[in-house]
């Protein structure tokens, strides 16, 4: 459901910036700076934007955004577990284009990070040992975190402008990629499987995902000029 979702706005988005394009390149137009908001949608969650217009080469871009989810899944493994995740993503942008053609431009910036990642793994069932029964409580519960930088660089590569030359709305459409450094992983656990949050494993875990430093970031923008 969400793939088909995203899917409609981008050819809406697209279509939408095929007209606005066609009109805008009918005939040379004067440029005059300004002040526009923008909804936008992309891998950080749907946010808004509020865009200045200095000249035709530079628009300044200060906005947020913020999406956050839980999933919930069994593992049937020597002991079944729930493993209930609860996942944030969204960010606060400070970001400048530079305008190289009427069409594209690259953009650059600062993000102040919101990803975070937990996850907690929890038995489903009661267990005998002989004629003991050890109930999901006395097996115990595990905790992780997973969360990278909070101040990251971004660099990108967009199409159509992000504030109109002179007229009201405008869309742009953005791909770029965030370096958030190596994960930071922190983990815990009571009961039974206490032993299992030793800083042996949790070093063990931070390794494995030490390489993925760069997130992707799309972002589709829908914006409307006021001043």
């Amino acid at each position: 459901m969400k793939r088909l979702t995203y899917f409609f706005l981008f050819f809406l988005v697209i279509g939408t910036y095929s007209q606005l394009y066609a009109q805008e390149t009918k005939k040379d137009q004067e440029f005059t700076p300004g002040w526009a908001i923008g909804i936008k949608v992309g891998t950080f969650g749907p946010g808004i934007e509020i865009v200045k217009s200095f000249n035709e080469l530079i628009n300044l871009r200060l906005g947020g955004s913020y999406y956050k989810f839980k999933y919930e899944f069994s593992l049937e493994d020597d002991i079944s577990t729930i493993n209930k995740t609860y996942t944030t993503f969204g960010a606060i942008n400070l970001m400048a284009d530079i305008n190289f053609l009427s069409f594209m431009h690259f953009t650059g910036g600062l993000m102040y990070n919101f990803v975070n990642f937990d996850m907690e793994a929890i038995p489903k069932d009661e267990y005998n040992v002989g004629e003991i029964e050890i109930t999901p409580e006395t097996v115990g519960t595990i905790y992780y975190n997973v969360s990278p930088n909070k101040l990251c660089p971004y660099v990108g590569l967009g199409f159509g402008r992000s504030i109109s030359r002179s007229k009201v709305v405008s869309f742009a459409f953005d791909l770029g990629v965030v370096y958030h450094g190596s994960p930071k992983v922190q983990l815990d656990a009571n009961g039974m499987v206490s032993p299992t949050a030793s800083e042996e494993q949790r070093q063990i875990l931070e390794n494995n995902i030490k390489g993925y430093r760069f997130y992707p970031m799309m972002n589709f923008q829908l914006s409307f000029r006021f001043l």
